[in-house]
């Protein structure tokens, strides 16, 4: 294929999207000026790659950064809708069942101009990163899970779910990475877990889930010292130092390596006595002190065992994300059924307005000795959830900053500067633009998974909607909610102070305020005082996404949320129609029995129905004709019943099904939408003699 300039690559870019639709026969009347062999090719990483792909375990995410490269292509700036990355995720356990997907994270793209940084650097690429939310297999912790990920990148076109290989979709501008990342291991079934004598307390939380462990507990000594002991056994051990003296004598591991911290200690303290302590330690195991310190303090930016090798920024869930390579199987103090070790991370941003570096914070992750390392590492993912509302500027101004990551291993970074263990990146990131909105009092920004501003009226949502939480297109119009419904606000300026969440039932003329407790984004709870009145939580760490309520109506009817800011100031409401009601669907077959079979070649008829208020379509289809998956009928009303249909079936067939599958346009669990429902009937032919 011949190269393509620059600006032919913009041209193409501008045509991908019309190819596509045109469908083979059409191709000609669109007189494309690209030829189309350059929208044959895969993997086109001109404008956009695939940079570091890893795994964080707190939090259950995948993550991959996203390295923007050009200044245009991306079709338009930011105060356009511009296009789209998505990342599909897969994972391979390899237990056999190859590469499971994962799912699909989208990341909103715009034309950014070129500038120079403080430093007179140029502002390119820029980082983004995309985080998928996993529950993945896990393992005992005496045996590693270490399986391998892959992220598949498109612009502008959703990676073919079941894809790995990449032979069933176009991936023109597409990129693809493998890593191998470290899964947790099973928490409750550590070695000393005391699984008999905390049985009666596990099954009556089951039968009470609104009570603690602690509370019912709180009358019964022995269940007491039950939950005690418990607490002790899933917390994993410390391993002392003479521990990883032992531990670590076969591998040779560095006493700096693995006495770091006590070293640490030394150079830190004022205290003379806690520096005879950390002596009497060294010299108790043969181990010189001032040695390892020599061989400590000439050490800086040691990247032997740990590699912080790329830093990004969720564009959409904001956040900084650093990933961390980890490249030896021992020197982490201890294996996974130990506490290990943390892999500190600090982000520094650059302000450009005075090129001051303002601290973000610092974040960890937990590493161990792994016994089968694979020889290209385990990756890590350090996410810090940060707030950039201060730095947030108007859409015709974009806001491109330097970030900068130091990584430190066992001893959180004091500064800027390279750790004894750990290294520094920095590359650069891009803020959404500033909110336009100038209210006074708090705003619903999210319901139900997608922004207020794309429901409609109706409590539907609009055509063009997207999920907030994943930036991926909602595949159908008009959709109503089921189970949970998740309320985000704008509440950074109302930190401590109250609110209310009303919701009218305006089906029923029915009203009530929340007063249930409910889950912020660390696991912490959000709890209603005796006036229903719950608190705003809008730090970044405990309430990344700005959640005021969730809450599952389990109706089907019109409801008004409203968010009652307490100082008097207007509330805001948002009209949501629920649709908990799965489609209900039957299929019947003539004549049709457990022990039945039908002539070859005869035809086969029957009846079905479907009703369901937001149906997107039905189709019933069979496999029993010499054509393969036969469409026998299709439509888009939302009540059909008993509807007559009859197929014809294949001569030489000796089985196949018919298959009557539903659509419906509703979002589920405010992330996505809800899976069709099916009824099949598996049909056997015979000959006719």
């Amino acid at each position: 294929m011949e190269k393509l300039s620059e600006k032919q690559l913009l041209v193409a870019r501008q045509e991908f999207k019309p190819y596509l639709a045109s469908g083979s026969k059409a191709l000609s009347k669109l007189k494309l000026k690209t030829p189309l062999s350059a929208f044959n090719q895969k993997l086109n990483t001109t404008f956009e790659s695939l940079g570091c792909v890893g795994y964080n375990s707190e939090k259950k995410q995948l993550t991959a950064v996203v390295n923007i490269k050009m200044t245009s292509g991306y079709s338009g700036d930011l105060c356009t809708n511009g296009s789209h990355e998505y990342v599909r995720f897969y994972i391979d356990y390899k237990d056999g069942d190859g590469w499971e997907d994962m799912g699909v994270v989208g990341l909103n793209v715009h034309d950014i101009p070129t500038k120079k940084d403080c430093q007179g650097d140029t502002e390119k690429p820029i980082s983004y990163v995309v985080r998928l939310d996993i529950n993945p297999k896990k393992k005992f912790c005496t045996v590693a899970n270490l399986p391998t990920v892959r992220a598949v990148l498109a612009w502008n076109t959703i990676p073919e779910p079941n894809d790995p290989n990449l032979t069933k979709g176009t991936y023109v501008w597409s990129d693809k990475k493998d890593a191998q990342i470290q899964i947790e291991p099973l928490q409750f079934f550590m070695p000393n877990f005391p699984v008999l004598e905390i049985d009666d307390l596990l099954h009556t939380a089951i039968l009470n889930p609104n009570l603690s462990l602690n509370t019912i507990a709180f009358d019964k000594p022995e269940q007491i010292a039950a939950l005690q002991k418990t607490k002790q056994s899933i917390i994993p051990k410390d391993l002392q130092f003479n521990e990883l003296v032992s531990l670590y004598a076969k591998d040779k591991i560095e006493p700096h390596r693995f006495g770091y911290q006590l070293l640490h200690q030394i150079q830190n303290t004022a205290f003379t006595n806690n520096i005879s302590d950390i002596s009497s330690v060294f010299e108790g195991n043969n181990i010189s002190l001032s040695d390892s310190l020599m061989h400590l303090n000439a050490l800086n930016c040691n990247t032997n065992y740990e590699e912080l090798i790329g830093v990004g920024a969720d564009y959409n869930r904001e956040a900084l994300v650093g990933t961390i390579k980890v490249k030896k199987s021992s020197g982490y103090s201890g294996s996974l059924c130990s506490s290990g070790s943390k892999e500190y991370v600090s982000f520094w941003v650059q302000t450009e307005e005075n090129c001051n570096w303002v601290h973000a914070g610092t974040s960890s992750v937990t590493v161990h000795d792994i016994n089968n390392m694979p020889s290209e590492g385990l990756f890590y993912s350090v996410v810090l959830p940060y707030k950039f509302t201060d730095l947030k500027k108007n859409c015709d101004t974009p806001q491109v900053l330097k970030v900068r990551a130091v990584l430190s291993w066992n001893v959180p970074p004091s500064d800027m500067n390279c750790a004894n263990w750990g290294n520094v990146v920095e590359s650069y990131i891009q803020l959404k633009p500033k909110d336009t909105w100038h209210g006074i009092g708090p705003k619903l920004t999210v319901i139900g998974g997608v922004r207020v501003e794309d429901i409609g009226t109706d409590g539907l949502t609009k055509a063009g909607t997207f999920f907030d939480y994943y930036d991926t297109p909602v595949p159908y119009d008009k959709c109503a909610f089921a189970r949970l419904i998740l309320v985000e606000a704008k509440t950074n300026a109302f930190l401590g102070q109250k609110y209310k969440i009303r919701i009218d039932n305006l089906t029923t003329g029915e009203s009530s305020y929340l007063n249930k407790s409910f889950k912020l984004d660390d696991n912490s709870e959000s709890t209603a005082n005796g006036d229903n009145e719950y608190t705003y939580y809008g730090d970044a760490t405990n309430n990344e996404n700005n959640i005021v309520a969730r809450f599952s109506p389990g109706n089907d009817d019109l409801l008004r949320i409203t968010l009652e800011h307490l100082d008097g100031s207007t509330p805001d409401s948002q009209v949501i129609q629920m649709d908990n009601t799965i489609p209900n669907i039957t299929l019947d077959i003539d004549n049709y029995g457990e022990c039945s079979h039908f002539i070859k070649g005869s035809a086969i008829s029957g009846k079905f129905s479907v009703t369901e208020t937001h149906l997107e379509d039905y189709q019933l289809r069979t496999t029993l004709t010499n054509s393969g998956n036969h469409l026998i009928a299709n439509g888009t009303l939302s009540t059909i019943g008993d509807v007559d249909f009859t197929t014809e079936t294949s001569e030489t067939k000796n089985c196949g099904e018919i298959t009557l599958s539903a659509k419906h346009r509703v979002i589920l669990d405010s992330k996505r939408i809800y899976p069709a429902v099916s009824v099949r009937r598996i049909v056997c032919l015979k000959d006719m003699h």
